[in-house]
């Protein structure tokens, strides 16, 4: 154990905001940084980053919340040196403070003083305004000058002070392992005399050590040689690779309710027009379609944005209060929705989820901290529903869309004192199916082609959501587009078609096209191509394929893409019956091909379960995914008439003389 350091302490302004530069707090215990990288350790030999230390301690006692971090790096590539020379830090000025103590730099085994005040900015970049979310957050950008390979750069900071709305209901969080070798990795957290600590950890098996002393309680999770983790990527919300370890005081999910029910507390009057609004509905005599026409007021005229400042971080504001300015984030607009409920005799409350982690947040020391959404817990009778009034657009009733993928929720409710798993709806899932009819003339020179494409469920409520945002003549070009690029030239017959079944949450988009040159030469043949696009996006093949972590399932529903093909009288299709047929744990699939009436078809179908895949399954499911792939696209070959073929070889050589004689 090192003593602390000795520095001068100064406070530097950059307009509204500061910093400061002060010794370490006084409860930090620091670590020296080896002379040399451990020989056996892993990254020895790393090409790009090697992280010497993490460490990350946190004074809880007294309510203090000072939050210390220590971050020893190496850039061992050039090309890694300009992100070497820059180090970034958030802090939330409204209730925060942020001091630097340590930029040093070790070459040739020397350290060296960087830190230099002038060569720190502040900003308030909201990062998250482009997700329609302001947080308040200032960011302080160390710059670093001369950076060189090899160089280790050491950069320690602290933040005092946190969110009062979460009245001590906060938990430390420390990756013990990360995308580079780490020689070594230490979580300290100090509490209260008598303070019961918990722990729950991910994908390692450190021990926590916690030792009583008279000043509290101390616990210590700490790793040491860590390899490089391989992010995989494509996992499910509730998985992530990497080690890490959360530390907290000991609580209930009784606690946190306790601690979230005071902030939704029985509204203020609402505005007249509220007021109004209410009458109408509560005319609808059906408490289903009652809750449908309230859910899409507060999901569509109350557009998503979140100004995510102190206590608005946690707190919502009152329901009239949103509902006049015409926007709210998640607690905002549930806050809403379960007010509206209520008064009109509908059984409603918020429920906190967590999008990032989905049902792994029951495994966590219970928190506050834990969650990052709100949605609305319905319930009409012995049926619960849930809603979530941030997703605009939506179709069908409300409660049909599918929300399993939150996992685990707690539903904010007096007596509520365990986590509920959000099932999925009882109804179909919905999905995409395309029908393609390519009319040829008789000579088949120019193919007439007709789509339509109906969109059900989740797929409809994207399909409406994005709809909403495109004019139709944009729309109209970009399809053209699509089949410029697979088919070639083309004339658009009429801009495309929406028709919206809202109720039944079932969209059908037609389209119509001349195709100019579909059918391609192929000797005495003509072939064209084909592709089941519909089939293209819940059949994405992961990104890694060989997997040791599960992976994510595609969206659950039904996909089919038929494609027929009239043919001209006189014409004969060169290809006969098939059928390809599969089926693996999540998935099943379906290809026939066939010539019947005049009219050849290939009709695709692909039912997706919408189950995540187990680390066991992935070899098998991602086989059965290429094989749907590998069907996806077809060409199809015909023979036109003998008299027909002979006339077009007759008008291709003379051609070719024609060009042989002007050369």
């Amino acid at each position: 154990m090192l003593p602390v350091a000795v520095a001068a302490q100064a406070t530097h302004a950059r307009g509204e905001f500061n910093f400061a530069i002060e010794p370490e707090p006084g409860f930090v215990e620091r670590v020296d940084v080896p002379v040399q990288w451990d020989p056996a350790a892993p990254g020895h030999d790393e090409p790009r980053w090697r992280y010497w230390w993490y460490d990350a301690q946190s004074d809880r006692r007294g309510g203090a919340d000072h939050q210390y971090v220590e971050h020893v790096f190496e850039p061992r590539a050039t090309s890694l040196l300009g992100e070497a020379g820059r180090f970034q830090v958030s802090f939330n000025p409204d209730y925060q403070t942020l001091a630097f103590h340590r930029v040093e730099l070790r070459r040739d085994g020397r350290w060296v003083d960087r830190l230099v005040p002038e060569r720190i900015s502040l900003a308030r970049r909201e990062r998250g305004f482009e997700q329609d979310l302001a947080d308040g957050l200032v960011s302080a950008l160390v710059v670093l000058d001369d950076v060189r390979v090899g160089d280790v750069v050491r950069v320690s900071y602290s933040v005092r002070g946190s969110n009062p709305v979460l009245a001590g209901q906060v938990s430390d969080w420390s990756q013990l392992g990360w995308r580079n070798p780490v020689l070594g990795n230490r979580l300290r957290v100090l509490y209260d005399p008598g303070t019961l600590p918990a722990v729950h950890r991910e994908h390692t098996d450190a021990e926590a050590v916690v030792t009583r002393r008279d000043d509290g309680v101390e616990v210590v999770v700490s790793s040491a040689a860590t390899a490089a983790v391989l992010d995989e990527g494509d996992y499910p919300a509730w998985h992530q690779p990497f080690p890490q370890v959360q530390v907290a005081a000991a609580r209930s999910w009784a606690d946190v309710v306790a601690w979230a029910l005071p902030l939704y507390p029985e509204p203020p009057p609402l505005p007249a027009d509220l007021e109004s609004r209410l009458r109408e509905w509560a005319r609808i005599r059906s408490p289903l379609e009652r809750l449908t026409a309230v859910a899409r007021a507060v999901q569509d005229e109350v557009r998503y944005f979140g100004v995510e400042m102190g206590e608005n971080t946690h707190r919502p504001s009152a329901p009239g209060v949103t509902w006049e300015r015409r926007f709210g984030d998640c607690k905002d607009k549930s806050y809403l929705l379960v007010t509206l409920l209520r008064r009109l005799d509908i059984h409603a409350e918020p429920a906190l989820a967590s999008i990032g982690r989905g049902r792994a947040v029951a495994g966590f020391v219970p928190s506050a901290s834990d969650f990052d959404h709100v949605i609305v817990r319905v319930r009409l009778g012995r049926e619960v529903r849930w809603v979530d009034p941030t997703q605009t657009y939506r179709g069908g009733a409300a409660g049909d869309a599918d929300l399993s993928s939150y996992g685990m929720v707690l539903p904010l409710a007096a007596g509520s004192a365990a986590m509920v798993e959000v099932a999925a709806p009882t109804v179909a899932p919905g999905g995409v199916h395309v029908t393609e009819r390519y009319m040829p003339a008789a000579d088949a020179r120019e193919v007439t082609l007709e789509i339509a494409t109906v969109y059900s469920g989740d797929s409809a409520d994207a399909m409406r959501r994005g709809a909403a945002t495109e004019r139709r003549e944009e729309r109209g070009q970009r399809y053209a587009d699509y089949y410029r690029k697979r088919l070639g030239e083309l004339d658009q017959v009429v801009l495309p078609v929406v028709l919206d079944d809202r109720d039944g949450n079932r969209i059908t988009v037609t389209e119509t096209y001349l195709l100019k040159d579909a059918l391609q030469a192929e000797g005495a043949a003509r072939a064209m191509d084909t592709y089941a696009e519909s089939l293209d996006s819940p059949s994405r093949l992961p990104s890694v394929m060989q997997r040791r972590g599960p992976l994510a399932a595609s969206q659950r529903g039904r996909y089919r893409h038929d494609i027929e093909f009239h043919i001209p009288e006189g014409w004969s299709a060169r290809f006969g019956k098939e059928r390809d047929a599969q089926a693996v744990d999540g998935l099943e699939y379906s290809r026939e091909v066939d010539v019947l009436d005049g009219v050849a078809a290939v009709r695709y179908q692909l039912d997706i379960a919408g189950r995540d895949v187990a680390p066991g399954e992935v070899r098998t499911h991602v086989g059965g995914l290429r094989k749907v792939r590998e069907g996806l696209s077809a060409r199809l070959r015909f023979q036109p008439p003998v008299a027909q073929a002979s006339a077009e070889r007759r008008q291709r050589l003379e051609a070719l003389l024609k060009d042989t004689v002007k050369k």
